[in-house]
């Protein structure tokens, strides 16, 4: 499976014998890991190469610096900045999850989340409960805003070594805002297949070894 070919359909998958099948929810969601993890090990070596704790806050720092991006983008109305923020802060929920060694699939699965349940069902279910009325971008920011927080506590916590379940903390912050840009994404009609490979298409060739990894 080359670095797209699971994210690009997010619907099927090609078995060996060249057969297709439906893939389920956690298979979707385990293949988008699978392609963030090539891309960061690739790509992104100075911060794959830090220990857990000092990743995780690296990602703390991103989730805080997006809530600042997705609050300039609101103010003036930059509908651009809002869509490509998003789509970065999934990134790197992604990331964070992988470095947790966190099955988003199987964890959603234990949360009443069918396996079976198909990629457009499961952005439905999250938007109708993060947004039952609908688009609502101040909900979103503060939910965002307090789920962060929650991640950088756990973060500053660890640094301190206080009485703190550091792990489980972070787990159900990084657990949350994957959820929540989820539920984003599908209120705006984003396609996040086609978005995440755009990104990664842009940033990749920066990489001066870019060449040898095709």
């Amino acid at each position: 499976m080359d670095a797209y070919e699971a994210i690009e359909g997010f619907a099927r998958i090609e078995s060996k014998v060249g057969d297709s099948r439906e893939m389920t929810l956690a298979e979707n969601l385990l293949a988008l890991q699978w392609n963030q993890l090539n891309h960061d090990e690739l790509y992104h070596k100075d911060i794959v190469r830090l220990s857990v704790p000092d990743r995780m806050k690296h990602f703390a720092l991103h989730m805080a610096k997006y809530v600042g991006y997705f609050a300039e983008a609101m103010d003036s109305q930059d509908s651009v900045l809002f869509e490509r923020t998003l789509v970065d802060a999934f990134i790197i929920s992604l990331a964070s999850a992988n470095t947790l060694n966190l099955d988003l699939g199987h964890e959603l699965s234990c949360q009443a989340v069918s396996a079976c349940d198909s990629l457009t069902t499961f952005r439905v279910r999250l938007a109708a409960e993060f947004f039952p009325g609908g688009d609502d971008a101040i909900r979103f920011l503060k939910e965002l805003a307090r789920r962060s927080s929650r991640l950088a506590k756990a973060c500053e916590s660890l640094d301190h070594v206080e009485s703190y379940p550091f792990r489980d903390s972070m787990m159900s912050s990084v657990i949350d805002i994957f959820k929540l840009l989820f539920a984003e994404c599908s209120v705006l009609g984003i396609d996040l297949a086609e978005k995440v490979k755009s990104r990664f298409q842009a940033i990749e060739p920066k990489s001066i070894f870019h060449r040898f990894y095709l």
